[in-house]
């Protein structure tokens, strides 16, 4: 019994000539193994996990080691948080090789799994990352949205499309220019009071970011909403692109159509008579020609076309170009 976990209370028996049964002692024994089981199951998600608008003590010393490092002056508190990431406010700091900004965001990847566990589809068919996607290593998977935002970002910037300058990458911890001012987030145009006007300017400027995104990125935002661009200084902005994928992805074109349904919808409510349905919207931004006159049709051809799609996958193969270059990013790959 001296032998069993620490926190197993053997009382004065040490001392006592005591005798066990073989029963009894084969229980006691059983109950030690569990009670360190669960204790360790406790510990582990207590310190591993990132609950929400909390840092676990890996990500708070991480957070630590760039304010030492003078990357950060101070991080201050919560702006946002969401299914999968939690995002701060700190003050830039400087670092050799880069300007950093006055006002940076952190982004922080939750290392809670249940978030991830349904959205595999986003990254394991992206030829970028997949040969390195594993379900055996779901925490490293989480690195990975991490560094594919990353990636995406720098992209979107290289093509001049609006959206946070990634400062830096550390494991699940993704730092960028804060949108924004004086610690207060820009509002999403969910939240935005704008006038007919301004949501007119908008619309017009939503059409053409998903354009420069398709044609010039070669990206497909895959949850382009009103809750994922944000209204600041006359401009939209472009965030939460983890998910993004390129129209090559084998459910590319049916994530571009369910962005084209979200902004349709929400343009047409706010009053924009110029709003084009999604059918229309999709062509517009595809450059394809789907010609279906209601949705069941449209969405038949667009997975005949994911089926087929060989001339598409091999025209947009063919314009990969300086926006997929990243110095550091994954190598782009070329038809033979």
């Amino acid at each position: 019994m001296e032998n069993f976990t620490p926190e197993f209370q053997v009382g004065d028996g040490i001392g006592m000539d005591l005798k066990l049964s073989n029963h009894v002692f084969n229980v006691l024994k059983q109950h030690s193994i569990s009670e360190q089981r669960k204790s360790a199951r406790v510990h582990d998600k207590k310190e591993v996990s990132t609950a929400e608008k909390v840092v676990d003590p890996k990500t708070r010393l991480l957070l630590y080691k760039m304010v030492n490092a003078g990357i950060l002056e101070t991080v201050n508190g919560c702006v946002a948080t969401g299914k999968e990431s939690v995002v701060f406010h700190a003050d830039g700091g400087r670092m050799e090789d880069q300007e950093v900004p006055a006002e940076c965001a952190i982004k922080v990847f939750k290392t809670t799994l249940n978030e991830f566990k349904n959205r595999d589809k986003y990254i394991k068919d992206d030829y970028r990352f997949k040969d390195r996607f594993s379900k055996l290593n779901p925490r490293k998977v989480i690195r990975m949205w991490a560094e594919k935002e990353k990636h995406n970002l720098k992209r979107m910037a290289n093509a001049g499309i609006p959206c946070p300058e990634v400062v830096l990458l550390k494991k699940h911890i993704l730092v960028m220019s804060f949108i924004g001012k004086d610690q207060i987030p820009a509002p999403t145009l969910k939240e935005a009071k704008l006038s007919l006007e301004d949501f007119r300017a908008a619309y017009y400027q939503v059409l053409n970011l998903m354009k420069q995104l398709y044609e010039k990125c070669n990206l497909i935002h895959a949850d382009l909403s009103e809750y994922n661009m944000l209204w600041h200084d006359g401009k939209v902005w472009l965030i939460d692109v983890s998910q993004s994928v390129e129209p090559m992805h084998p459910h590319g074109l049916k994530f571009l159509y369910r962005d084209c349904r979200n902004v349709s919808q929400f343009f047409q409510k706010c009053g924009v008579s110029e709003t084009p349905n999604e059918r229309a919207l999709f062509n517009l931004v595809s450059g394809l020609d789907i010609a279906s006159d209601n949705q069941a049709d449209f969405m038949a051809e667009i997975e005949a076309l994911e089926k087929t799609n060989e001339d598409h996958v091999q025209n947009h193969r063919k314009k990969i170009s300086m926006y997929q270059k990243d110095e550091d990013g994954p190598p782009p790959i070329f038809d033979d």
